[in-house]
């Protein structure tokens, strides 16, 4: 009966009697993980075998609704320098000897064995013997540490182990916050296409002994692929994406599968078109093409703002709590890692290192309404990290008098040593919980939280001004640009009411086919960034507003047209342009000033001799939407020294067009289509919006 009773019991335990991401409450019995350099190693591991009550398990009831939109608006929005992060990951590829010791490398061979006061379980919940640590140890060939020393990648999303093998190794199964699924030895999970430093092999092949940006461990032999040196240039000279969607199936130009998408993935691009990316990486079959839609992938990094920041937070949303990566889950620091990587943001792999980094704010030792009270001071949203020992979160804002978290946790100690259930990635406030009465409020997060830390501050960043001011002064310049008034979030036009923002979060499909007023301004239309552009700022447009701005149909838009006269000194040509709000005026402007130019400087003439249209009733090719062309608001000058993403063979970006031409074009209200991803440099555009909201020149 009493062996009846255990396996009930451990059942249970092992099914939901848990407590994780480090949510623990002896740190005095905890072993602090070394660090080494950049490279530090997972959350930190407790030890003792004190004995406890099993406790009980119940679900916590979640005190946000766990829905994107719970997350608070930004306040700003930016673009981080993608740099660092690529830095940090593709210079492991450079090393030629390990930047460790053998002793700092192989910790885990040292740490993990039976003692007399612990004793490691298997899968099958029976002790596991000494002889099975031992045959692990010899398999691991220490002697051979850094002597094949060669640069490789991950051909498949894979695990990092802290021995070499698949099978885990459990703690005191009997006791809550131990047992399955935590598996000692399992220390992370990385995407398809990382960069890796291998040292050696294992004596049976089988596994790789590797470092990477963060960590050293072991990944199977099959998972790799060693890289020559034009495959290493090949890699760091790349454009690259992010993937945006989770678990989202990607396959090859035939349509085979090949992985599934994770977010914090940074892959190698080659071309890109309006739906798809194309690049390369290496798979267990070896080289291949993979193509990838838009909508689940975008160019890295990605721009750090609310719909981008609620979207890859929807994406994760509700997974599964998985310590180290188990499960090709994710454990509290490795959620954060990923989520903030996609928008170019390094972090250390464990929650303590974590907690050490950017500007840290002391909280330990005071009252939670002194907490509160610095937080909502200093902290700033989706750039302030909370510490407390074992856990790391992210703050995204308030709610009322709420404090709000991102993060991937397992639950609450309880008064019986139980758990209260959190179990994956969630929204909460910092007081989940207060209102258990088996949760006493010293467990309460706010409670043990010791830390905030500042990873940018925004005063530091390239930004753009709070949101509430940013849709202030996009009103502000639709109303310039267009002699409209705006009111109740509505434009006001001549027996019409056209809704300025419908308060929906787009992706890009939505933008090109479904864009209010508002999301025109989707993008940053950035006039003196560099090429290749990385993004389509300008190519989305809200058509009822352009139908009453310029007409509505051919038949109308005809009867706006009037005569320009294009170049009158060097090609004398007339061209139809719309006379509503400016547009005619504006690329008469844009001529005269372009005829000085050319007599100044001859060579610019073979750019603009013959302009190939601008008055065209038609669709943009392979869509429904409308041209620009219909509206009589777009030019194309000369086709033959241009270039379009449509007729490229490769995907790749390429211009012509002197800047000189695009500035003139740009001074007098329009946007040019070579600064877009998919480019059209030939193509300007009147949109005197971007001059209005830009203040350029």
């Amino acid at each position: 009966m009493k062996n009846k009773n255990f396996i009930l019991i451990t059942a249970l335990v092992l099914a939901i009697c848990i407590n994780g991401c480090g949510i623990k409450n002896n740190q005095s019995d905890t072993i602090q993980v070394k660090k080494y350099d950049k490279f530090l190693y997972q959350d930190e591991l407790e030890t003792d075998l004190i004995s406890e009550n099993l406790g009980h398990i119940s679900y916590l009831k979640l005190d946000i609704v766990q829905d994107k939109n719970s997350i608070p608006t930004l306040g700003f929005e930016s673009k981080f320098n993608a740099e660092e992060i690529l830095k940090k990951r593709f210079d492991i590829l450079n090393i030629k000897a390990p930047p460790i010791t053998a002793n700092e490398a192989f910790w885990a061979i040292n740490t993990y064995k039976n003692t007399s006061k612990k004793q490691y379980y298997g899968i099958n919940l029976k002790p596991i013997s000494n002889e099975w640590f031992n045959k692990l140890r010899k398999n691991a060939n220490t002697d051979s540490f850094g002597k094949v020393s060669l640069a490789a990648i991950t051909t498949t999303n894979t695990s990092i182990r802290n021995l070499p093998t698949d099978e885990p190794i459990l703690f005191n199964p009997t006791r809550a916050g131990e047992g399955y699924p935590f598996d000692y030895l399992q220390l992370s999970h990385i995407s398809i296409g990382y960069p890796l430093y291998v040292s050696h092999f294992s004596l049976d092949g089988a596994w790789a002994f590797i470092g990477n940006d963060n960590v050293w461990g072991w990944v199977k032999s099959s998972d790799i692929k060693i890289l020559s040196k034009d495959e290493i240039l090949a890699l760091q000279k790349s454009k690259f994406i992010v993937i945006t969607k989770e678990k989202e199936p990607v396959y090859d130009k035939d349509g085979k599968f090949l992985f599934f998408g994770r977010i914090g993935a940074i892959l190698p691009i080659t071309s890109e078109n309006e739906f798809k990316f194309k690049g390369f990486l290496y798979t267990q079959s070896g080289f291949t093409d993979f193509e990838i839609s838009k909508q689940n992938a975008e160019l890295f990094p990605l721009a750090f703002n609310t719909a981008n920041l609620k979207n890859i937070a929807g994406e994760l949303l509700g997974q599964s709590y998985g310590w180290g990566g188990f499960g090709a889950n994710r454990d509290c620091s490795l959620f954060l890692q990923d989520y903030l990587g996609e928008f170019g943001i390094w972090l250390p792999r464990n929650s303590k290192a974590q907690g050490q980094i950017g500007e840290k704010i002391n909280l330990k030792g005071l009252s939670n309404k002194k907490k509160k009270e610095l937080i909502k001071t200093k902290a700033v949203p989706f750039l302030t990290l909370f510490y407390m020992p074992g856990h790391v979160m992210l703050y995204v804002g308030t709610s009322g008098d709420e404090i709000l978290a991102l993060h991937d946790a397992w639950g609450l100690r309880t008064k019986d040593n139980g758990r209260a259930m959190i179990g994956g990635v969630a929204i909460t406030s910092l007081e989940i919980g207060k209102n258990e009465p088996n949760i006493e409020p010293k467990n309460l997060l706010l409670s043990k939280i010791v830390s905030m830390n500042i990873l940018k501050n925004p005063l530091s960043i390239s930004s753009l001004p709070p949101t509430n001011t940013r849709i202030n002064q996009k009103q502000n310049a639709i109303s310039m640009a267009y002699n409209v008034k705006i009111k109740n979030n509505e434009v006001l036009l001549e027996n019409l009411k056209i809704k300025f923002d419908d308060g929906k979060i787009k992706n890009k499909n939505e933008l090109l086919n479904e864009a209010d007023v508002e999301d025109m301004f989707a993008e940053i239309y950035d006039f003196n960034s560099s090429l290749p552009p990385t993004n389509d700022a300008g190519r989305y447009r809200n058509y009822d507003f352009f139908d009453a701005i310029y007409g509505n149909n051919e038949k109308n838009v005809k009867e706006n047209l009037v005569d320009i006269v294009w170049l009158k000194s060097h090609v004398n040509k007339k061209l139809k342009f719309n006379s509503k709000n400016g547009a005619a005026v504006a690329l008469q402007n844009v001529s005269n000033e372009l005829d000085l130019l050319v007599k100044n400087e001859p060579q610019m003439l073979k750019f603009l001799d013959n302009p190939s249209g601008t008055f065209n009733w038609r669709v943009i090719a392979k869509t429904n939407r409308k041209s620009a062309h219909s509206y009589g608001i777009a030019i194309d000058i000369n086709t033959d020294k241009s270039d379009y993403w449509q007729w490229s063979k490769d995907g790749k970006y390429r211009n012509q067009i002197p800047a000189k031409i695009v500035e003139i074009f740009e001074k007098y209200g329009f946007i040019w289509g070579g600064r877009w991803i998919s480019f059209d440099t030939m193509h300007f555009e009147y949109r005197p919006e971007f001059k209005e909201f830009y203040k350029f020149p």
